[in-house]
């Protein structure tokens, strides 16, 4: 990562004081974003005239998605199932108060955690004589989960297979199979975690692997609900995953190297520590220009190949799609104009700017309107041949 090869020197207690602060203030761009509120994409108003609610959203998950979902050819409709099923992801229901959108299994097929008997067996229980049979993580507990049927939730069953998925065949690449329509059915791993002790919290500033000592993992067919495979809100979910593989991409390779699950979001030692890429501040070092933010630009070269990534996959879905309306806009087309947005997106925003990122998004999603219906290299043509009766 960049801040290991920076030549800037701090002090173990000013990168301490640096990333308590930070994850005090807000968290950014890949997760929800403070004061960044959900706004309907339906909505034409201007962003100032719009009306806002909760959730708080993400600026890449929702905003960015929207807006490169147009670049992509698609209607203003789908784009905007599109960006609320990606962020829906998280959020389970949207607008919290009165939900229009919401994730709706039944709770009752949300598979039993197995018996602690077999489980501190196996080889990801770390201390087996200290752990009982409380199930801390992966049970569909209804007081912690946003709503009873969110499926995706990551207090539920499968927090972990759709917030960090590995990008293999039987994680990102069946939810991928799936939202893609290659299967009709969603067949995930579920993680439980153990312990007599503690209960797993995402929002405290803990190392899971201390509080929640012992794991293990099944694969189950997922009930999603109505949302069904090869549809847009599928896609949409999709997305999301796809963009937390990138954007925990290099806490995954420490939580492998150290025979981990998974590890995101955990607390660490300091840049020593093999977990450092899994620190619970991690979002908060996503934007930024490299020179001139040596500390909290220190994710934004990864965070730029990640919002060009998922152009691309937005992109080839578009290709393999019948429902665009306008054919796609090529990233490097009209001047570089979207890669070059992206990175205006990414580098000269800062983690504390999240509205900046949204205005940057809405341009870009104005332009591709305009530049699609302007120029014919976008317009699909469909002949139709007059039928010659002999």
């Amino acid at each position: 990562m960049t801040f290991r090869k920076t030549t800037l020197i701090v002090s173990s207690l000013a990168i301490a004081v640096i990333l308590i602060s930070t994850a005090l203030l807000s968290a950014f761009a890949w997760s929800e974003e403070s004061n960044l509120e959900y706004f309907d994409p339906l909505d034409y108003r201007p962003l100032t005239e719009r009306v806002y609610t909760s959730p708080e959203v993400s600026s890449i998950h929702f905003d960015l998605v929207g807006a490169l979902a147009i670049a992509a050819g698609f209607s203003i409709t789908d784009a905007a199932i599109m960006q609320t099923y990606s962020q829906l992801l998280d959020a389970g229901q949207i607008p919290s108060n009165n939900p229009v959108y919401a994730l709706n299994a039944d709770p009752a097929n949300y598979p039993p955690p197995p018996p602690i008997t077999s489980v501190v067996t196996n080889t990801m229980c770390l201390t087996p004589s200290q752990t009982g049979p409380t199930v801390t993580m992966g049970m569909a507990n209804f007081d912690k989960m946003e709503c009873p049927g969110c499926f995706s939730d990551r207090f539920g069953p499968y927090g972990v297979f759709f917030h960090m998925p590995h990008n293999t065949p039987d994680e990102l690449g069946a939810i991928r199979d799936w939202a893609w329509g290659a299967t009709n059915v969603l067949t995930g791993k579920v993680t439980f975690g153990y312990s007599s002790t503690s209960t797993f919290e995402w929002q405290g500033i803990a190392n899971v692997y201390e509080t929640t000592p012992c794991f293990t993992q099944e694969t189950h067919v997922v009930d999603t609900g109505d949302v069904n495979a090869g549809s847009l809100e599928a896609f949409g979910l999709y997305l999301h995953s796809f963009g937390d593989n990138l954007s925990h991409g290099d806490c995954l390779k420490a939580a492998d190297a150290a025979g981990y699950y998974f590890a995101a979001h955990v607390s660490v030692k300091g840049l020593s520590d093999p977990l450092w890429d899994c620190r619970w501040t991690h979002h908060d070092f996503e934007f930024g220009d490299p020179a001139k933010y040596p500390i909290f630009g220190v994710d934004s070269p990864r965070t730029l190949s990640a919002t060009y990534a998922l152009y691309n996959e937005i992109y080839n879905y578009a290709l393999a799609s019948d429902r665009i309306v306008y054919r796609p806009i090529p990233i490097t087309a009209e001047n570089n104009y979207i890669s070059d947005t992206i990175k205006t997106f990414v580098y000269t925003t800062t983690a504390f700017s999240p509205t900046a990122r949204r205005i940057v998004a809405n341009d870009l999603r104005n332009w591709a309107l305009q530049t699609r219906a302007a120029s014919s290299d976008y317009w699909l043509y469909r002949v139709y041949l007059p039928v010659i009766i002999r």
